[in-house]
């Protein structure tokens, strides 16, 4: 008897204990999102050159600078793949300071000889 009264005053116990969820859940998402480091104009341009975003359709080294050249890679388009592979924040993409610094960047990579 005394194991029954036991174990349902335990299960009654824990039955009305509630799950809190902080208030703040949003502030917590977006402390993560803010935990981004995000890459430098210039080292995004460099990481592509070096063939780091080729899983996501960006060409390395000469194929880089000759898509560059032609206008087939374009400023946004880093800006996507660096979003994608997390080195950048969604809002990067609306920050027309850091664009025209990544077409700065290709640029002067147009300008590389091969």
């Amino acid at each position: 008897m005394k194991t029954f009264t036991i174990a349902t005053l335990s299960a009654l116990t824990f039955s009305s204990m509630s799950v809190v969820v902080p208030s703040n859940q949003s502030a917590v998402a977006s402390t993560i999102t803010q935990n981004i480091v995000e890459i430098s104009p210039r080292n995004l341009v460099k990481a592509a050159y070096q063939g780091r975003f080729i899983n996501q359709g960006i060409p390395s080294n000469s194929a880089f600078l000759f898509a560059i050249r032609g206008d087939r890679i374009k400023a946004e388009d880093l800006v996507k793949v660096g979003i994608a592979s997390g080195r950048l924040t969604e809002e990067t993409l609306q920050d027309s300071s850091y664009l025209r610094s990544v077409d700065s960047s290709i640029d002067r990579f147009k300008r590389r000889r091969l």
